[in-house]
């Protein structure tokens, strides 16, 4: 891996695969004013920089996340074992069944709410979001969220409070790149209501966190006898000491809320838009849509969802069609596009041809998730003329195709860890693998979604409506390249219409 100096480098990045097309290889190295740089999209490479003792997290550079105090994702070494064993506590699979009914009848009682607005979804992504929000609020805190207008009319705050919990959680979430960049103070005194309104927010939320966490802290016997406990009761215990479990190491009230906001925020804002990029795909691609309606119907049949269960249902669908699906809707638009790492001494790698490298000490290596998902000498490309492919900008979305995962086990994860691997592999795995599945199979079971084909569209085609929506799909695979944007994930926030019908089960 030959090393770059910056200035020969340009148009480094923009989505996917491209940066490395240009030197044709699977890796980039950059000599920087700032130190090295490594890029990459080769699989081996990249298993290696999630495993080796030599290779850790640039922790510093994650330190905007510890806005109450030190999270999972900021420390390094004995700290973090203490971090990750309270997380994944709190992660653990009882919490399993709570998600899927959730998100099952949050699909439901969703599906009863764009009935008003004759099912239309101008942005997916404003829905999948609160969905998940919805769904994290029961399983972390025991609160229920339903789909009223986050208002401070739609519910009253508590008592020596100013809003409502769940205006002050819906308003950090949607607000976090204005938390991570405005200090607190300049937050409170500027004359701005956006800025003011966000720090209401954030002090109110932190204060039903400290009386969330305080009400499990004073009652922890009681609470750790708990079978059902939620998520925050779970990090509570996990890092609380006391005669039960003198093993247990503290962790500061500072710590168990950063630890509960850093895994809400990871959570919620992975699901969502992982959820938005599945409803646009299964509606451009209405193939794939239909072969995961035939196999719920096979599996269900008339059975009612409320008996749906996440022991037997669950793991059925997802080692089929619609697991499949995920899987891929989590390759082609992996939410994550770059993970760092940081070597602490000079490290040797070998890369998928077996050919040896040594990355110095002190570089940055950046882990092109995008690439290595669309890396063609390990993802076979869609058999679309490159014309063709030209003309629709070379949109991810040409690659959906689901059945490329039908064969591949749960253990083949050499090529495709869309949760990351190795020690550092994301404890929310099974609550998103749960989530994402409860809410499509709920969904898609009595309804369809479709691509809303204009009346202007289908002007133009003197009524051809097979010939309209072709222009109409055309257009969305366009958008899902040209309008999907990246702040700490991949997302796409403008309009991309689509509908939801229900089904011709006769047919």
């Amino acid at each position: 891996m030959p090393w770059l100096p910056l200035s020969q480098v340009w148009n480094i990045w923009k989505f996917g695969y491209e940066p490395f097309q240009a030197v044709g290889s699977d890796s980039l190295c950059l000599a920087t004013p700032n130190g090295n740089m490594l890029w990459t999209c080769d699989t081996a490479i990249i298993k290696q920089l999630f495993t080796l003792h030599t290779v850790q997290v640039p922790v510093k550079i994650l330190k905007f996340y510890d806005i109450w105090g030190p999270t999972l994702g900021s420390v390094e070494g004995e700290e973090w074992k203490t971090h990750r064993k309270v997380v994944t506590y709190g992660l653990n699979p009882s919490t399993l069944p709570t998600v899927w009914n959730e998100a099952i009848h949050q699909t439901r009682t969703l599906i009863q709410r764009w009935a008003q607005d004759d099912s239309v979804i101008p942005v997916a992504k404003h829905w999948t979001s609160r969905l998940a929000l919805h769904v994290i609020a029961s399983v972390f805190f025991d609160m229920k969220l339903d789909w009223r207008e986050y208002t401070q009319a739609g519910k009253p705050p508590a008592d020596g409070y100013r809003i409502s919990f769940e205006n002050a959680l819906f308003t950090v979430v949607s607000r976090l790149g204005m938390i991570f960049i405005v200090p607190r103070t300049l937050m409170r005194i500027l004359p701005f209501k956006a800025l003011q309104d966000t720090h209401i927010a954030l002090t109110d939320w932190t204060k039903y966190m400290q009386q969330l966490r305080a009400k499990a802290t004073d009652n922890i016997e009681e609470v750790a006898a708990k079978r059902n406990k939620t998520i925050l009761e779970s990090v509570v215990v996990a890092g609380t000491p006391s005669a039960a479990r003198p093993d247990n190491r503290a962790l500061s009230e500072e710590s168990v809320l950063g630890n509960i906001f850093f895994t809400l925020m990871a959570g919620h804002e992975t699901t969502g838009n992982s959820l938005a990029f599945a409803l646009l795909l299964l509606a451009v691609h209405p193939q794939h849509q239909s072969a995961i309606q035939r196999e719920l119907d096979a599996h269900f049949g008339t059975r009612p969802m409320d008996e749906w269960t996440v022991e037997h249902d669950y793991q059925i669908l997802r080692k089929g069609y619609l697991g499949a699906t995920v899987q891929e809707v989590l390759r082609v638009y992996n939410v994550v596009q770059f993970i760092f790492r940081i070597t602490i001494a000079s490290t040797t790698v070998r890369d998928s041809k077996g050919v040896s490298h040594t990355i110095p000490e002190y570089t940055t290596c950046l882990i092109n998730v995008g690439g290595a998902f669309h890396n063609p000498s390990v993802w076979t490309p869609t058999p679309v003329p490159a014309s063709k492919k030209a003309d629709l900008h070379h949109s991810p979305a040409i690659e959906f195709d689901p059945t490329r995962f039908l064969n591949i086990s749960d253990e083949d994860d050499e090529t495709f860890w869309p949760f990351g691997y190795g020690p550092r592999k994301c404890p929310g795995m099974p609550f998103a693998q749960v989530e994402m599945i409860g809410v499509i199979s709920s969904m898609l079971k009595d309804h369809s979604l479709e691509l809303v084909v204009s009346e202007k569209t289908l002007q133009n085609h003197k009524g051809n409506r097979q010939a309209a929506w072709e222009q109409t799909r055309d257009e969305a695979i366009r958008k899902l390249r040209d309008d999907v944007e990246s702040n700490m994930n991949i997302q796409m926030v403008k309009e991309l219409p689509i509908r939801l019908v229900e089904r011709d089960m006769v047919a």
